[in-house]
């Protein structure tokens, strides 16, 4: 099987399955600090969902060439920064609405529940970055603030938290 790992390449002895070839070009990969974003066998992309174990146990005879593109994960971040914008001014939004809510006496506090869910998500993406650019705009604190506030039932603390804290921080 040939492989090509961005500009590098190789033959890759048979007796091998291709889980092993893929764990060898992601070591490779992470060696260099770099993420495998594209990966292509004979002339077919794989996605994750491709990637069961019926699949990556399959022996690399039956395979001609593997391909698979790395990039560094500052790359990725540019690439993908229009969508993280998407998705914090999405926040920002459901933000601002769930303050409402609570200010009109909604004590249901499930909708905050799941939003907290989305907000960790990006903050697991962006924080570390964003911390270090813009100190001033560091969200774990309010968070932080969020939770006591909530596990007080202090509503109005929670939509102050919400409107006036966290949402202008999902700004660009």
């Amino acid at each position: 099987m040939h492989v090509m790992l961005d500009q590098d390449q190789w033959e890759v002895v048979n007796g091998l399955s291709l889980g092993d070839v893929l764990a060898d070009i992601s070591e490779k990969a992470h060696a260099r600090s770099r993420l495998i974003t594209s990966l292509t066998v004979d002339q077919r992309t794989i996605t994750d969902r491709d990637l069961d174990s019926t699949f990556l146990g399959e022996p690399i005879t039956r395979f001609a060439r593997l391909q698979a593109i790395s990039q560094t994960m500052d790359e990725v971040m540019r690439g993908a920064s229009a969508t993280i914008q998407q998705y914090a001014d999405l926040l920002r939004h459901e933000a601002q609405g769930l303050a409402s809510q609570i200010r009109m006496g909604d004590e249901r506090l499930t909708s905050l529940d799941a939003w907290l869910g989305k907000l960790a998500d990006y903050l697991e993406l962006v924080e570390p970055n964003q911390a270090k650019a813009h100190p001033d705009r560091a969200m774990t604190p309010w968070v932080q603030a969020l939770l006591e506030a909530r596990a007080q039932r202090d509503l109005i603390r929670v939509a102050d938290l919400l409107e006036y804290e966290l949402a202008p921080r999902l700004e660009s």
